[in-house]
């Protein structure tokens, strides 16, 4: 058989109304849909896509007409009907449009300057939830329909779900009746796989709380770091709460909660800089900082892409030691980066802004350290943890936004160009390193400790000091006790009361000299007391080649006892559960002296720095005989605690150069 050969006149492989089976179509166009969903991921993309639409609409209008029109955006949100409503009084839609409008990669916005022009934030609305209603007003003429079961019918693999369609309704009331032309589309959270499933899980029940969540997580968060400023917009919020108790607020234009505008006693870092070049110039003393710049809880600074990049002339506020190679300055100034820093004295702030200030859910930080990427004046997804590799602690207590002029994320919210997110990595590094060095200028931490637990601790340490007094212990006797070569315990510990025994043993032997236990009853979750005390004659405690644990000689001076103050001991089998306890408040490195643990594990690393006291070029740093590592806070430099590891004791006891070599490679890596 000879085959003919065919002639393809003009075809468009694009026409989807030429040879096309209607069947495979659909499948194809929920396939699409269906991947435009995975790409929202967020809590707060409902509200963006929302508002997001909002914004562009009124400033659309606000661009196109030359009279006194006022952009204005409603927020409802009803946590009984679990339902989210936004109106705007913007360009509104037409008949021909509001067919459109949630078509996948169709967008009325191409090539205009918005926030969004994707075509995909609509689509995300009207099928990654199962009711969305519209009503539109233009020109006089108003449309309003709802479209329903749209997530279910893009999940449905059986058949059964029909494709939804818009059908007519009666027009939105309230703001919108209220409207000469403008848009108001309202979610209602029902069915499975939706995303937020219920508006209950942020905890907000108030409009102040809920305008202070879009403030950081959507477009009414304006980024505008590049010296313009976010337009005027009358933003009114009502929220009515389970019980259907209403509050309102309003905002006068989209602004970001930034926390130097939320912080009292927040400082510009500018400033100060400002100032030491002025002391300088006239020959002051530079070392007396002035009052408004000591004790601060936090300094802050921005910077346009201009003054970041150093291109103008005579502009160094502080250097903030930039090391990008040629593609990376390009592309910093092509994508126009701009950027704000925020540096909090303590972790301890972005708790009292959540659980004081905004009084949300317990734990979930929504204003916090990390690296808060936007674009088009608007945060995009959540922040990122700024990629330090010294003093990492420094990532939790830095708020960064790096603003990109000419960049915009991959579909929907996932993320940027891997080009853009490791350029802002960067830059951010660079910025939090340089506000480090100011870092003397903040508060010390914990000093907003809780005054009651402060005096139930002191309460506790009197009354184990008079009960050592009334109840003294002492067992003593010639013959009594046989010096052995080696400890009881046979086995490694496997649990916290193995390591309890384990030191134990250790101080009944003399391994570890000069701490006296005073008390072992828990209180308040602390595993105990301990009191630091050595009696002349020192030898016992000098540090010598049959005494490799002790501490130096110079440390002793005179022949008077050595004697600290009570303190509190804490047991571990593992650092990294001491570690999640304080991070988690359970409890106070403030008010810990002493930690007896079996491995050290590797959190240690999120707050502290460690000099160990098993290498021969820092054991002159031991103050307590048997102790093995000394923890400092990795942000301030201050002492934290002393630790006991016994796992590293004990392989240093029996082959200490080896030991010293593991220490010394385990503190320059990220794992032991």
């Amino acid at each position: 058989m000879v085959a003919t050969t065919e002639t393809l006149d003009g075809w468009d492989p694009l026409d989807t109304t030429v040879g096309a089976d209607p069947g495979m179509m659909i499948s194809a166009q929920r396939r699409e849909i269906s991947n435009i969903l995975r790409s929202y991921t967020g809590y707060y993309d409902l509200f963006a896509e929302l508002l997001q639409n909002a914004l562009d609409a009124v400033e659309k209008r606000l661009n196109d007409e030359a009279t006194a029109y006022r952009p204005k955006v409603w927020v409802y949100i009803d946590l009984h009907q679990q339902s989210v409503q936004v109106t705007d009084n913007g360009c509104g839609m037409n008949l021909q449009q509001l067919r459109q409008f949630l078509r996948p990669n169709f967008s009325f916005k191409a090539g205009a300057v918005t926030r969004g022009n994707k075509g995909v934030g609509a689509t995300y609305l009207g099928y990654g939830f199962n009711s969305l209603y519209v009503s539109t007003k233009v020109e006089g003429k108003i449309v309003s329909g709802r479209i329903e079961n749209g997530r279910r019918w893009v999940d449905d693999r059986t058949g059964t779900v029909p494709r939804p369609v818009i059908n007519a309704r009666p027009p939105h009331t309230d703001a919108f009746s209220d409207i000469d032309q403008g848009t108001a589309i309202t979610i209602q959270l029902t069915g499975d796989n939706i995303r937020p499933g219920n508006l209950a899980w942020y905890q907000a029940t108030t409009a102040e709380q809920w305008l202070a969540l879009m403030r950081i997580m959507t477009p009414l968060g304006g980024v505008y770091l590049d010296g313009t400023t976010s337009p005027a917009v009358d933003i009114y919020i009502k929220v009515s709460d389970q019980a259907g108790k209403v509050s309102e607020a309003t905002l006068s234009a989209p602004e970001y909660l930034y926390p130097h505008n939320l912080i009292q006693r927040s400082g510009s870092i500018v400033a100060f800089i400002k100032d030491q070049r002025v002391k300088a110039a006239s020959g002051a003393d530079l070392s007396k900082v002035p009052p408004r710049f000591k004790g601060l809880n936090g300094l802050y600074g921005l910077w346009t892409n201009a003054e970041l990049l150093g291109e103008i002339e005579g502009y160094c506020p502080i250097n903030l030691n930039l090391t990008l190679d040629l593609a990376e300055r390009e592309l910093a100034k092509s994508s126009g980066i701009s950027i704000y820093v925020y540096l909090a004295f303590s972790t301890e702030l972005w708790d009292a802004l959540n659980d004081n200030q905004f009084k949300l859910r317990k734990g979930a930080r929504v204003l916090r350290g990390g690296l808060q990427l936007a674009t088009r004046h608007m945060p995009q997804g959540l922040p990122l943890t700024i990629p330090m590799t010294n003093n990492v602690g420094f990532q939790n207590l830095a708020h960064v936004i790096i603003h990109f002029e000419n960049a915009e994320p991959d579909l929907g919210r996932k993320g940027f160009q891997p080009e853009f997110a490791h350029l802002a990595e960067k830059i951010s590094v660079s910025a939090v390193t340089a506000f480090r060095r100011r870092y003397s200028l903040l508060r010390k931490p914990g000093v907003a400790k809780i005054f009651n637990d402060e005096l139930k601790i002191d309460q506790w340490i009197k009354e184990q000091e008079q009960h050592e007094i009334d109840h003294a212990l002492s067992i003593k006797g010639a013959g009594l006790f046989l010096p052995a070569e080696e400890l009881p315990i046979r086995s490694e510990p496997l649990v916290e009361q193995d390591v309890v025994a384990l030191f134990n043993q250790m101080l009944s032997s003399g391994l570890v000299r000069g701490v006296h236990l005073i008390s072992s009853s828990q209180y308040m979750q602390y595993d105990g007391l301990y009191r630091v005390r050595m009696d002349p004659p020192f030898d016992k405690y000098i540090r010598s080649a049959t005494n490799p644990l002790g501490i130096d000689e110079e440390v002793f001076a005179g022949n008077l006892p050595l004697v600290t103050k009570i303190k509190v001991l804490e047991y571990k089998y593992n650092l990294d559960g001491l570690v999640e306890e304080l991070q988690s408040d359970v409890k106070d490195v403030n008010e810990i002296g002493l930690v007896v643990a079996w491995e050290i594990g590797n959190k240690w690393r999120e707050m502290f720095d460690v000099t160990c006291l098993l290498d021969e070029d820092t054991t002159h740093h031991r103050q307590i005989h048997g102790t093995t590592h000394s923890f400092t806070h990795s942000v301030s430099g201050a002492h934290a605690f002393e630790a006991v590891i016994l796992h590293d004791l004990s392989r240093f006891i029996l082959d200490p150069a080896k030991e010293q070599a593991r220490q010394r490679e385990y503190l320059q890596s990220d794992v032991l």
